[in-house]
């Protein structure tokens, strides 16, 4: 068998990738979907900025960072993230794991968030229309409110330290509004056992 050097050179088959980005051939709503992430993420980053605080704190730009991280792994699966009954629940899930894994790999996760906690107390406590009168109340409310359950807790977060309406914070949590006043008046009920306060618990919700 002889080599015909005159013979075009074999080449491996080109493979095309689709992206997001990518306007022609195998993905032709690229452009749309863009258009569709971005508009997503303008409607909820403040509220993911605003979470990640409460847990990781407000200094070095950790937040930022870690939302930063949020939103690239949502644009890799964001045509997932349309095929979801409620996308922002879905966002919001991968926004929990990625503070999960940053404070996982610090020396003192605990210490942080319970710092993180601290700085918003006072926003919280306004919202919730709670008056403490010394610092062992306060420190009793943040022990409390980090010792709920992690739904509970966050329902709190949402709604009295980021402002969120019942709606809003029902659809990151994909749960139905009523659901979610019903938890936060569990979690009232909680938090004002463990700091003996029942006023919190018989105030009218929100």
């Amino acid at each position: 068998m002889t080599n015909d050097r005159d013979a075009p050179a074999r080449t491996r088959p080109r493979i095309e990738r689709q992206t997001m980005n990518d306007n022609s051939g195998f993905a032709p709503d690229g452009a749309r979907l863009q258009l569709t992430f971005e508009a997503f993420c303008r409607t909820h980053e403040r509220a993911w900025t605003g979470f990640a605080r409460t847990q990781v704190g407000a200094e070095h730009g950790t937040a930022a960072e870690l939302v930063q991280r949020m939103k690239e792994h949502l644009r890799a699966n964001w045509p997932l993230a349309l095929r979801q009954e409620i996308p922002a629940a879905y966002a919001w899930r991968l926004l929990k794991e990625h503070i999960a894994a940053w404070l996982a790999a610090q020396s003192q996760p605990a210490a942080l968030q319970t710092a993180a906690m601290d700085a918003v107390i006072g926003h919280f406590c306004r919202q919730a229309r709670l008056s403490l009168e010394n610092l062992p109340e306060q420190i009793g409310l943040l022990t409390a409110i980090l010792d709920l359950p992690e739904r509970q807790r966050d329902i709190m977060v949402l709604s009295y330290c980021l402002d969120l309406s019942d709606e809003e914070a029902a659809g990151f949590l994909g749960t139905p509004a009523a659901t979610l006043r019903s938890n936060r008046r569990h979690a009232r009920r909680r938090l004002a056992r463990a700091i003996g306060r029942p006023d919190l618990a018989e105030r009218e919700d929100r």
